[in-house]
């Protein structure tokens, strides 16, 4: 590892002539033990109020703070494993090996018996069902099962920094540098480790490792404490001074359940006189969003062929999750061959008061990753001309999708017919729109969250399935902040 390190500061650490605060000289008298060696339950302390002058940050900030998280491990109390792990299970033998595995003296059914005994009726099913349990049973194949192997991961981009003149005052440390020797003056730490916990199942998240950070100048401090409300354009030589006081980690989650939740974050360091430093940092908020990820692509799916490959799983798991399911009581199996999965689906809408524009311009910038299809000619030419959304199937025929004149400027209402109100059904009593965005989420460990997005001149309507109904309690927040704020 390459760690760029000021001169005067390499210059201290590769001194073994002085003795530092807090280190004595070993007693040996040869040169391979005349070594220093430290006492570290005599500089070993710990800041209740570091957080004030190390800051650890995301780079990235949340669309939605949540500052709440459904659990449900409560609810089950029969049950000893968490409510998230009750969607996988252990492939069952098949009952001719649990018969040939039991002992001898165990009775032996006729054939007469076994044909008394009840079977599940056989059901019939057309081609399209069976279309749709093949893509399901060759995507869920991909799937890892967490329980055996590692799960998926998801990933939080964050800084570290430190004040300078915070961090000299609470070390007791009197700096009275010139500007020429500003840079050697500035405080630095070394060998940190930063250690992450939360009370979210996220798994066991691997520490992090910091060889050299270098303070924020004083200057720096000065100004961030007197900021005022002018706005001053920051150029590239600033932005690359930044960079060389701060140092950017990334904590690994493997989520047990797609929630959100905080993340908690202790700091050992060591600073240049010695002082091993320890305490608590401000803790990393982690939102429904960061769950996002990619739909699994098996590997045998050439390039070319991943853009029908993912229109078709969307259209696979949008029946699946939907109330007239004819899939509802299939098992998937998970990759690695011992748990098996079933997918329980749910469905809700969301209207968004939002014009076209500003949707599809919303859907770019955040949903990108995630569009599966585009259909309707008014929707395609416009998202084409963006030039943002690539790789997706686009459908020009649709039914529903007409050009949308000025004159038709009327918001879009959703009214409910007797029949249809007892299903649960919507209907949608503007009959022109500008076409449908299709948007497929997957969840960790095996989840997902599916968008079909009726967009209108003013309105858009979401139509939304998944299997893990507790996502859709962050949802709604979710498409607000991204499109309505």
């Amino acid at each position: 590892m390459l760690v760029c390190i000021p001169g005067k500061k390499l210059r201290d650490i590769l001194s073994l002539g002085g003795t530092m605060l807090g280190i004595s000289p070993s007693s040996h008298q040869t040169s391979f033990f005349n070594v220093q060696s430290p006492r570290p339950s005599q500089r070993f302390k710990t800041f209740i109020n570091l957080s004030s002058c190390i800051h650890f940050e995301r780079l990235t900030p949340l669309l939605v703070k949540q500052f709440w998280s459904l659990s449900l491990s409560s609810l089950v109390v029969s049950n000893s494993k968490p409510a998230y792990l009750g969607g996988i299970r252990d492939l069952e033998a098949p009952i001719e090996e649990k018969e040939f595995s039991d002992s001898s003296n165990s009775p032996v059914i006729p054939e007469t018996g076994r044909t008394n005994q009840s079977h599940e009726p056989l059901r019939v099913m057309d081609s399209n069902i069976a279309e749709i349990l093949n893509t399901l049973r060759k995507y869920f194949s991909c799937i890892p099962d967490f329980r055996y192997m590692s799960g998926l991961k998801v990933s939080i981009s964050c800084s570290l920094r430190f004040e300078s003149n915070t961090f000299n005052r609470m070390l007791g440390i009197n700096n009275t540098a010139t500007a020429q020797e500003e840079i050697d003056a500035l405080p630095a730490i070394y060998a940190t480790v930063l250690h992450f916990s939360s009370s979210a199942p996220y798994g066991s998240i691997p520490s992090y490792h910091i060889p050299f950070l270098l303070g924020e100048p004083h200057s720096k401090d000065h100004a961030s404490q007197n900021a005022s409300l002018s706005i001053v354009p920051l150029g590239k030589e600033d932005s690359a001074e930044e960079e060389k006081h701060r140092a950017t980690v990334v904590i690994d989650l493997e989520p047990r359940e797609p929630t959100p939740g905080i993340v908690d974050v202790h700091i050992e360091t060591n600073a240049e006189n010695g002082q091993i430093i320890q305490g608590q940092l401000q803790g990393i908020t982690v939102g429904i969003e960061d769950m996002f990820l990619k739909a699994i692509v098996p590997s045998d799916i050439q390039e070319d062929a991943r853009p029908q490959y993912n229109f078709d799983l969307f259209t696979a798991l949008w029946e699946a999750c939907g109330s007239s399911s004819s899939t509802g009581r299939e098992t998937f199996q998970l990759k690695g061959g011992k748990g098996i999965a079933a997918i329980s689906g749910t469905q809700s809408v969301k209207l968004l008061d939002v014009p076209a524009n500003s949707l599809i311009q919303a859907t770019e910038r955040h949903l990108t990753r995630f569009v599966v299809g585009v259909s309707g000619e008014p929707l395609i030419d416009a998202v084409w001309e963006g030039g943002i959304i690539q790789n997706v199937i686009w459908e020009d025929a649709s039914p529903d999708a007409t050009p949308v004149t000025n004159s038709d400027m009327g918001p879009l209402r959703l009214t409910y017919n007797n029949e249809e109100y007892e299903k649960g059904g919507i209907i949608n009593s503007r009959q022109k729109n500008l076409g449908f965005f299709l948007v497929l989420i997957f969840l960790p460990p095996r989840f997902h969250l599916l968008f079909q997005m009726e967009v209108g001149d003013v309105s858009t309507l979401v139509r939304i399935r998944t299997d893990h109904w507790p996502s859709l309690a962050y949802i709604d927040d979710y498409l607000e902040a991204l499109y309505l704020s």
